[in-house]
């Protein structure tokens, strides 16, 4: 996000603009760059244009409401707290403030920007307005380090070598790397090494947990690289038969054009914005399953034909994304906001009478849980179900009602593919902040989905559970915390007695 908010800066300056960068932490590689985020308060004026680059939490709410000036968000993407609970508390409780502090922001701002329509979807549901998506500005030439002369020669050694860069966190799923690697060294490519390269904290429990799970899974020569030199990260990609990213949440993966750029082949799981940035070059699988993700670099590395038919796809998609086309877009969408006049900051949260939250309503419209939420909705004038998108479906800025069997759906799209095997749903980030921004009560029919337990601490009295009695459920005692006596048990034969709780207790409040 940093190089991004350099490469902003360059862009606007060079149209003629005042542009600096205000932070309350740098490396020292910038220090001549940025300027401490209190000086920003004596310098705004009602004139000045503030564009909030928010990816984390930064407790810089109350500042931003009190200065003067138009206000814009540059949304980059939260990560889902969920995906750092095990391993790092403290980050995870970040996410969620920083989660906090997007829907705190949406009284001041009067544009919102985002590089995904992945990410436009949970904007748009949180009543941001005037949401507009634009290319991610890439400095291409950034990329033409020539490659550390030595490492490359160490790299080059007759092994297929399979690269993933990024920092070493839970929400990448490096674990996730490392099991694919295993089965593609196992099955197809004994002489074969896997490549990470980038900040990796060993002493932290996710680092130790990388460590124990390559020893565990008995792999050969996995070099954990640590941070690199711009130098040495080009002898990796040099060397790399496969780019593989696992990650489970991206507003905008910049390592996969990178991999795109540097014409190494790159599989990814399409969770988040990753199909979008993929753009429907490399492989985007629907699948986690390390088997299966391995025969995808094995296919890669066995047939010339479909592997050239990859780069010449991947070449075509950063022809898309030429740095003159990608100026002329982001001038485009900036200069709405900055050559315009003030609007007035409103939003535009949808709402119902009844929130009915069934994430699988459409996926598995059998399900007990399913026809439970059909019978309420019809019982319930002015209800509406929130559910996840189809498996496959695409994310949309456009969140609006559809009828599937008479019954009002809102869809939205789940922070990663919904398996075909699993009964488990993933989450979905932006159907969870529709919730929290509406008024009406909610029921959350089956407290075990990954959305209740997310919602629970935030909906309070205005909250409902539904769990089918006699199923498993390692979430029904936290769901009875926070719910009492609004947490009903269903019973299989005699799914009638719930909702007529249900329908009483709503009509009662």
């Amino acid at each position: 996000m940093g190089n991004q908010a350099r490469y902003l800066q360059g862009l606007l300056r060079g149209w003629g603009y005042t542009s600096d960068i205000f932070a309350e932490d740098w490396d020292d590689a910038c220090k001549d760059q940025v300027r401490h985020v209190r000086e920003y308060e004596k310098q705004a004026r009602p004139d000045t244009v503030l564009l909030i680059q928010h990816s984390f939490q930064s407790r810089l709410v109350p500042l931003i409401a009190r200065v003067p000036g138009r206000k814009a968000i540059i949304y980059q993407n939260v990560t889902p707290a969920r995906l750092f609970e095990g391993f790092e508390r403290k980050v995870a409780a970040a996410c969620d403030a920083a989660r906090d502090e997007l829907l705190e922001l949406r009284p001041h701002v009067e544009r919102a920007f985002t590089y995904s329509k992945f990410s436009a979807e949970e904007l748009v549901a949180a009543g941001y307005r005037s949401v507009v998506t634009m290319p991610f500005a890439i400095d291409w030439t950034a990329f033409d380090t020539p490659p550390d002369t030595a490492l490359q020669a160490e790299l080059s050694d007759g092994y297929s070598n399979i690269l993933f860069v990024g920092r070493a966190v839970p929400s990448k799923k490096v674990d996730d790397v490392l099991r694919v690697f295993a089965a593609y060294q196992r099955l197809y490519q004994p002489r074969s090494r896997l490549i990470i390269a980038g900040y990796l904290h060993r002493d932290s429990a996710y680092g130790a947990y990388l460590h124990g799970l390559k020893d565990v899974l008995g792999i050969e020569r996995v070099v954990f690289m640590g941070r690199v030199s711009p130098a040495q990260l080009s002898a990796c990609f040099a060397t790399a038969s496969a780019y593989l990213s696992m990650s489970r949440h991206e507003g905008f993966g910049v390592p996969l054009l990178e991999g795109m750029y540097r014409n190494v082949p790159v599989v990814a799981y399409g969770a988040a914005a990753v199909p979008e940035t993929m753009g429907g070059a490399g492989l985007t699988t629907l699948s986690d399953d390390p088997a299966e993700v391995a025969q995808l670099l094995a296919v890669l590395d066995r047939n010339p034909a479909l592997r050239a038919q990859v780069l010449e796809a991947q070449r075509a998609r950063l022809g898309a994304l030429s740095q003159e086309f990608v100026a002329e877009q982001v001038r485009a969408a900036l200069d709405d906001l900055l050559s315009s006049r003030p609007t007035e900051v409103s939003s535009s949260a949808a709402s119902a009478t009844v929130e009915l939250v069934c994430p699988g309503y459409t996926m598995h419209p059998e399900a007990e849980s399913s026809r439970l939420t059909r019978r309420l909705a019809e019982r319930l004038p002015g209800a509406r179900v929130l559910a996840l998108r189809p498996r496959g479906e695409a994310a949309s800025m456009e969140l609006r009602e559809q009828q599937v069997d008479g019954v009002p759906v809102w869809h939205f799209t789940p922070d990663q593919p919904a398996s075909r095997v699993s009964e488990v749903l993933p989450g979905a980030s932006s159907l969870e902040t529709a919730v929290r921004v509406s008024s009406a009560p909610v029921v959350l029919v089956g407290v075990d989905t990954l959305s209740a337990q997310a919602l629970l601490p935030y909906l309070g009295a205005r909250a409902w559970g539904v769990h089918v009695a006699g199923q498993p459920s390692t979430a029904l005692e936290a769901a009875r915390s926070h719910l009492q006596d609004r947490l009903v048990m269903m019973e299989s034969s005699n799914a009638e007695a719930a909702i007529t709780t249900l329908w009483e207790g709503l009509r009662a409040r």
